[in-house]
């Protein structure tokens, strides 16, 4: 069967037509030092055992960090944290940097709307990305405050 041909542009604005949270996905370097990315391709995967995904590009330098065993923090941000998502997606510095806490061995970003402490329990190649299996350590919900949302653009949810 022949895949019918569009350009990469064409498909990021189909995908930008799928609103997501916004997430910060981080973990330690060998150095100790606290590295992370934005990522809204993020997904929950199973609750018995307890599973969570994300997907990295290949080239990203958090890619060559993971391992399988390795401690990850994943953060979900609030309406309020614009800033921290810009930071970690490299398109405006934050002075100074933003504060993180430690759950478990993984770094999650303080002030977040909801956390996730995992370990990648696998790593798959899926085109130029690596689909990152991680399995649930612990977790911990803010619901009074409101999401970050991605949609053609950050929006704000507002409380009803």
């Amino acid at each position: 069967m022949k895949q019918k041909q569009f350009d990469a542009a064409q498909l990021r604005q189909v995908a930008g037509c799928f609103p997501t949270g916004v997430t910060v996905v981080s973990c330690y370097t060998q150095k100790g030092e606290v590295h992370g990315m934005t990522a809204s391709s993020f997904l929950s995967v199973s609750l018995d055992p307890a599973l969570v995904l994300f997907s990295v590009k290949k080239e990203n330098q958090l890619a060559q960090i993971l391992s399988e065993g390795m401690a990850v923090g994943i953060s979900i941000l609030t309406d309020q944290m614009e800033a921290e998502s810009n930071h970690f997606a490299r398109i405006a510095s934050m002075h100074p940097s933003p504060d993180f806490t430690d759950h478990d061995g993984a770094p999650v970003l303080a002030h977040s709307h909801a956390w996730y402490s995992t370990q990648v329990d696998a790593l798959r190649e899926a085109g130029d990305h690596f689909l990152v299996l991680c399995q649930i350590k612990s977790l911990e919900a803010f619901p009074e405050k409101n999401p970050l949302v991605y949609y053609q653009g950050y929006k704000k949810i507002q409380a009803e």
